[in-house]
C-alpha cells in the first residue's frame, strides 16, 4: 500500500521541499470556486462576508460543516443535544472574538490590521474547532512509540542528499510487518531514485540494500540508474533497478534484481518467477488506465490513481492551490472534493486494499475513507506535517515534520525549523459502546 500518491513529487513533499504549508497567506482570489458550508450567495452578516471573500476560510467553514455534521450523526440522545447547543455556542464566540461590531467595510481591506486580525483568528478558532469535531465523529489514531528516524549514517554515506538542515528523501515503504522500513534516495541526474537503504524499526539500524550510484562518467555498463519497483516478501526486499549502458546510456529495458535483509544487498544472477511476478505486481498497484481519466484539464496527470472501486487525483487549480479529489468508477459518478490546499497534498499516500488516503490536513494528518468519506484525525500530528509512509495494517506511521515528534500543538509551520523525520506505532481507538 505504501507506494506514494504523487510519485514523481514525493521527494519534493514528504522532505518539505515542495511544501508552501497551509494556503493561509494565498490571495483571496486563489481559487474562487471552493464553497464555504453555508450559501455565499445568501451572506448578508459582516462575518459571514468575510469567510466568504476568502478561499482559505471558506475550506474551513466546509470542514468544520462535514466534521460538525460526523459528530452529530455519531451521537444521540443528550449527547446529542449537547453538541447542537455547543455549536451554536461557538458559533456567537467565534462571532464576537472575531469579527465583534466589525463591518464588512471595515473588513474588506484585506491588508488592514483589522482584517488580518480577523482573518487569524477565525483561522485558529476553525482549527481548533475542527478537531474537536473531527475526535467526537471518528475518534483519532494514538501514536505511541514516538521516535525520530537517525538518518545520519545515509547523510554521511550520500552527502548529496542534504539540502541545508533538510533531506531529500525519496519516498519510503513499509515491510508488510512493520519491522523494516525502505528508504529511497534521489537521483543527482534523473527524475527517479537510485539507491536503498533499509531502516529497521526495533533500533534503528540501516543497511545499503542496493549499491550507491556510481559517478564516473561515462557510466560503467549494467551500474544501478533507477528503481523501478519495490516488493517484500516477508523480511526480505526484492528490488528492480534499470542499469547504464555501454557509453553511458541506458540499456533498453535492462534491469537488474537485488534482494536484501538487514545482512545486506545482493544481485541475483537468475530471478525466481515467484520474484519476478512479485516486482510486476507492485510496479502495477493503484496505476489507472488512460481511459479512466476524469474529463478535466485541470488534473495533474501524474497523479491519476485507483482501485477497482475509486479513482484518486490532484487538480491545479492556479496560484499554488491544489484540491484532492476522488470519485467512483461508476459511469457518471460526481467527483467529491477530499481536501483543499497546497502541494503538501501532493505527499498524499492511496491505501488501494482499504481504499483510504492518507493525507496533509491543516488539523494534522488524516485518514479519509473513500467509500463512507469519514475522516479520521491522526493525534500528535501537525498542520504542515507530510505522511511519508503507512503499513498496510496501519500500525506504523512514518511523516515528516518541523515540529518536535508527537507534538500537535504546531498552529503554522516553521520552515527555519530543522526537518525531523518521525516513526510511530499507530493504536486504534476503541469502538464506541
Amino acid at each position: 500500500m505504501n507506494r506514494p500518491l504523487f510519485s514523481r513529487l514525493i521527494e519534493a513533499a514528504c522532505a518539505g521541499l515542495l511544501a508552501f504549508g497551509i494556503p493561509g497567506g494565498l490571495p483571496a482570489m486563489a481559487q474562487e470556486g471552493i464553497p464555504a458550508g453555508f450559501d455565499c450567495a445568501k451572506a448578508e452578516r459582516p462575518v459571514d462576508r468575510f469567510i466568504c471573500a476568502h478561499a482559505t476560510l471558506r475550506w474551513q467553514d466546509l470542514a468544520l460543516s462535514r466534521a460538525y455534521a460526523a459528530a452529530k450523526a455519531a451521537t444521540a440522545g443528550p449527547a446529542r443535544d449537547d453538541l447542537v447547543r455547543g455549536q451554536r455556542d461557538w458559533v456567537r464566540e467565534r462571532d464576537r472574538r472575531c469579527i465583534a461590531d466589525r463591518s464588512f467595510k471595515k473588513l474588506s481591506d484585506a491588508s488592514s490590521p483589522p482584517a488580518e486580525l480577523a482573518y487569524d483568528c477565525l483561522d485558529t478558532v476553525y482549527l481548533d474547532r475542527r478537531r474537536v469535531l473531527q475526535d467526537l465523529g471518528v475518534p483519532p489514531l494514538a501514536p505511541t512509540k514516538i521516535t525520530s528516524l537517525d538518518l545520519a549514517p545515509i547523510v554521511a554515506a550520500r552527502p548529496d542528499i542534504q539540502v541545508e538542515s533538510d533531506l531529500r528523501i525519496a519516498g519510503i515503504q513499509v515491510s508488510p510487518d512493520g519491522a523494516l522500513l525502505a528508504i529511497l534516495l534521489p537521483s543527482q541526474e534523473i527524475d527517479a531514485s537510485d539507491q536503498v537503504w533499509l531502516y529497521r524499526a526495533a533500533d534503528g539500524r540501516l543497511t545499503e540494500a542496493t549499491p550507491r550510484p556510481d559517478r564516473t562518467q561515462p557510466h560503467p555498463d549494467g551500474a544501478p540508474m533507477a528503481i523501478q519497483a519495490l516488493a517484500w516478501q516477508g523480511g526480505i526486499l526484492h528490488v528492480r533497478l534499470a542499469v547504464w549502458g555501454s557509453g553511458g546510456g541506458p540499456e533498453h529495458d535492462a534491469t537488474a534484481v537485488y534482494t536484501a535483509t538487514m545482512a545486506g544487498g545482493q544481485r541475483l544472477d537468475e530471478v525466481p518467477d515467484d520474484v519476478q511476478a512479485l516486482l510486476d505486481a507492485a510496479a502495477r498497484a493503484d496505476t489507472a488506465a488512460q481511459d479512466d481519466t476524469p474529463d478535466d484539464d485541470r488534473i495533474i496527470p501524474d497523479t491519476l490513481r485507483g482501485n477497482r472501486d475509486f479513482l484518486v487525483w490532484a487538480d491545479d487549480l492556479g496560484h499554488g492551490t491544489l484540491e484532492l479529489r476522488m470519485r467512483r468508477r461508476d459511469p457518471g459518478a460526481p467527483a467529491y472534493r477530499v481536501a483543499w490546499g497546497s502541494w503538501e497534498l501532493y505527499s498524499a499516500l492511496f491505501d488501494t486494499g482499504r481504499s483510504q488516503l492518507v493525507h496533509a490536513a491543516d488539523t494534522g494528518i488524516a485518514v479519509f475513507d473513500l467509500a463512507t468519506r469519514g475522516e479520521r484525525r491522526i493525534a500528535g500530528t501537525a498542520r504542515g506535517d507530510q505522511p511519508c509512509a503507512i503499513s498496510s495494517d496501519q500500525s506504523l506511521l512514518v511523516w515528516s515534520t518541523r515540529n518536535a515528534c508527537g507534538d500537535e500543538l504546531l498552529a503554522a509551520r516553521n520552515d527555519s525549523a530543522p526537518q525531523r523525520f518521525c516513526l510511530a506505532h499507530l493504536t486504534t481507538p476503541k469502538a464506541r459502546p
